[in-house]
């Protein structure tokens, strides 16, 4: 097992001929270790292993947080917050979520002590490095890879192409107006605009010589001569498809559902207008799991009242089950939410004006509303594909094998709408929507278009953020039995096992814990349920 310590660093004034900066002793880091060291205003990274010594930059490109409270082992750091991967060795990305890479410093180690070589034209105040800089020339003579669906695992794609030196024209077919942006920030912050949230600029889409086929939906994909036809009636051919169209939200399917004032929750537009409308207001959210949870804590500010409407006992019943879920749940209440357990809608009222004024409950309890927000889950968005035979599983998932291939050769799926063989976990077959994860697969989707075939392997991973405070979820948990090490005012740990092994954890408060169980299991390792507090103590007091 890989240790990792948080070690003191030196601040770098020393510069020695050749421009080399004493960062402090090399007896600081033990093998496996890693050490953060202010140099100026800034801090790097720098790591053991091996014997040998790599600086990084030392915040994940994703949201920033500090690398030295991720988890260090097999070559590869691990976020802290979000289980972004990267390479010890080149900074490079190699699990998601995320885009860029770390820059990487070359340390010198000389009679006991550490310097970092700084590169001429690189300023250390540039934290991150995309592996795709310049201009493509498109070769019409290779290939056309069209990729339809703009999200996490299309735009990943989109960036594995080029990063991996792919000339071929590549057209993406996206429903959405935007450039691809980041999904996840839309239920926690309502009011955020699709610009803001980009995950390339418009000029990176246009270097990269990418064509841009954006509001247009897929109506059909006629795998007989390669060809997708789109809502407007064109048809755009395709030497190779990359498929990844995530989920369309489930609709409420009562009466009044089409009232002004009903809201689902996909893109920039539904949550801009959740924000613009939801002040002092009466609102009422359905579904008692992420994106409803993650929305009452956006709203109960402004809102008048924010009651949710749950069928399950205990919110998160059916993700995390029932400890997480009354933790998660009492921490609501305490910030002004209402619930409504054991309860299921039976029909919106509205006015005159066709606008929602209240809801009636199965049970006749009535709640008056003014917004109602509809989280109860998503349905693949894979209707073009429902005319092929035994193509589609009876949820409308598309079965993928562990280098996302579906059974026709020139055709990969990736995302929320695929069901594929996961394999740190025996091969187990799952459906698993998140953003990361999705991210990644896009990443072996186009791998394998491109003729590399590289299998998945990874470990599930995501967050969910209320009230200022962050959930980590790394593993699996179906079928799991539950059981939960620590509870208190700061957070809790819990483990999901089964056959005496954990295959599964969940925290608040204790961010290294996820990040070092996801190492464990992508390594091929297994913990067993007798040793987890002690090693998930291990890493806790490591970071104090």
């Amino acid at each position: 097992m890989n240790t990792v310590e948080r070690m003191g660093g030196a601040c770098g004034s020393e510069i020695r001929e050749g421009g080399q900066i004493l960062l402090g002793a090399a007896d600081q880091l033990p093998e496996n270790g890693m050490a953060e060291f202010q140099v100026e205003e800034n801090k790097i990274l720098v790591i053991k292993q091996n014997g040998s010594y790599r600086g990084l930059s030392s915040k994940c490109t994703h949201y920033g947080a500090p690398l030295i409270k991720g988890a260090l082992g097999n070559g590869i750091i691990t976020c802290p917050w979000h289980g972004a991967c990267f390479s010890t060795e080149t900074g490079d990305i190699e699990d998601f979520p995320g885009c860029s890479s770390l820059v990487s410093y070359k340390i010198i180690e000389d009679s006991g002590n550490l310097y970092l070589e700084l590169p001429k034209d690189l300023s250390l105040a540039v934290n991150k490095r995309e592996k795709f800089v310049g201009v493509v020339e498109v070769d019409d003579s290779v290939d056309h890879v069209v990729v339809v669906g703009g999200g996490a695992a299309g735009h990943t794609a989109l960036e594995t192409f080029r990063s991996e030196g792919y000339k071929g024209k590549v057209t993406l077919i996206s429903a959405e107006n935007h450039l691809p942006y980041d999904r996840p920030k839309l239920s926690k912050k309502l009011d955020i605009k699709a610009a803001e949230m980009c995950l390339r600029p418009a000029e990176w889409y246009t270097e990269a010589g990418f064509n841009l086929m954006l509001g247009h939906k897929v109506d059909k994909v006629d795998v007989e001569h390669k060809c997708v036809t789109l809502d407007s009636g064109e048809s755009v051919g395709y030497d190779k498809l990359v498929y990844c169209t995530g989920g369309a939200p489930r609709k409420l399917n009562v009466d009044g559902d089409n009232l002004a004032g009903v809201y689902t929750l996909r893109t920039p537009e539904d949550a801009n207008s959740i924000a613009e409308n939801v002040a002092e207001k009466n609102v009422v959210i359905v579904g008692g799991s992420f994106i409803g949870m993650e929305v009452a804590a956006a709203v109960v500010k402004s809102a008048k009242t924010v009651t949710v409407i749950d069928r399950n006992s205990v919110s998160f019943q059916t993700t995390l089950g029932d400890e997480v879920g009354k933790i998660l749940q009492d921490m609501h209440i305490a910030n002004g939410v209402a619930f409504e357990m054991n309860a299921e809608i039976d029909s919106i009222d509205g006015d005159e004006e066709g606008k929602v004024t209240g809801v009636k409950l199965k049970n006749g309890k009535q709640l008056p509303a003014d917004i109602i927000v509809a989280g109860i889950g998503v349905v693949p968005s894979t209707q073009p594909f429902q005319h092929l035979p035994d193509f589609l599983t009876q949820r409308g998932l598309i079965p993928v094998d562990q280098f996302m291939k579906t059974k026709y050769p020139d055709i990969c799926a990736a995302g929320d709408i695929v069901q594929f063989p996961l394999a740190t976990y025996d091969n187990e077959v799952v459906n698993i929507g998140h953003w990361g994860l999705a991210m990644y697969m896009g990443k072996i989707a186009a791998l394998s278009a491109m003729g590399k075939t590289v299998p998945a392997h990874t470990v599930p991973f995501f967050w969910s953020v209320q009230f200022g405070k962050s959930v980590r979820f790394a593993g699996v948990c179906h079928g799991c039995d539950r059981t939960l090490l620590q509870a208190d005012d700061t957070g809790f740990l819990l483990i999901y096992s089964k056959d005496g092994y954990v295959r599964g954890v969940c925290t608040l408060g204790r961010d290294p814990v996820a990040s070092h169980f996801r190492n464990i299991i992508v390594q091929g390792h297994k913990l067993k349920v007798e040793d987890a507090a002690e090693t998930f103590n291990a890493v806790l007091a490591s970071k104090l």
